[in-house]
């Protein structure tokens, strides 16, 4: 699993990821104790048996001149690629215009063609296992500090229940700044851990800073990266196997510049 979080302010957007993947092994029959009977489970159990450090979830995008900055989560791999790596040979085959939803129909109709070549299908909802690859695309309308655009976008396979509905549509957008205010964003991932910190309902404690549209961009880049290192840190002491982890990737994305940093 991933934790990554994408906010906009006057003066930029800053972004931060961690860096974990884990191998997780799904369990679908187990053995009867006495008769040694294979049963079937009601309900897949998925059980984490490895991790690796310094997975790419944070990471430049250039197109049609446009700078750009996008966030992954969820399925680690598609058709034996990193979803990293299938956005960069996107992002070096692409030939339209510079328009965000231009650009945004182009990775999903992308993710989706991994996705049917990786289950071997013509038509995604027939999957039987589902996979969902959420991502968040940030960038600038028209090169301008003041129009910041951070979009949450997932891609899946199969049917699963999102707002308590079933989905075969492969896709759907989950967020966008272009109906709320420009100076705000969202996180993908283990949501939890930080929707637990910033709804909190402890009233006597102060509520954690929304007030993006007055903060600064470097005040935004220590945020951002506390909110990651929260979900790390609770893990790390919480009754679970941790399957978010250091060294964090912070970001900051500006019309002209990206930059990067590993902490």
């Amino acid at each position: 699993m991933s934790i990554c979080i994408a906010i906009a302010v006057p003066d930029g957007i800053a972004l931060a990821a961690d860096s974990q993947i884990t191998w997780n092994q799904t369990i679908t029959q187990v053995k009867e104790k006495g008769t040694g009977r294979i049963v079937e489970l009601e309900q897949p159990i998925s059980m984490p048996i490895s991790w690796s450090k310094m997975a790419r979830k944070l990471f430049s995008l250039e197109m049609a001149g446009n700078k750009y900055a996008a966030c992954i989560a969820g399925a680690a791999i598609l058709n034996s690629k990193t979803i990293f790596s299938i956005f960069k040979a996107l992002e070096g085959s692409y030939k339209g215009s510079a328009d965000y939803n231009e650009i945004v129909k182009y990775f999903v109709d992308g993710l989706k063609t991994e996705l049917k070549r990786h289950f071997k299908i013509d038509e995604i909802s027939k999957a039987t296992q589902i996979l969902v690859i959420d991502f968040i695309l940030t960038g600038y309308e028209n090169r301008d500090v003041s129009k910041p655009i951070i979009e949450h976008h997932a891609v899946f396979s199969g049917t699963p229940i999102i707002d308590n509905k079933p989905n075969n549509s492969a896709y759907i957008k989950r967020w966008s700044n272009q109906t709320n205010s420009r100076f705000g964003g969202c996180w993908i991932g283990r949501t939890e851990f930080i929707t637990h910190i910033v709804n909190h309902g402890k009233k006597d404690l102060p509520p954690i800073s929304g007030q993006f549209e007055l903060m600064s961009l470097s005040d935004t880049i220590d945020y951002t990266k506390f909110l990651v290192e929260f979900t790390c840190d609770f893990q790390r002491f919480a009754v679970m196997v941790p399957d978010c982890g250091r060294p964090i990737i912070s970001a900051t994305l500006t019309p002209d510049k990206y930059e990067e940093k590993i902490i």
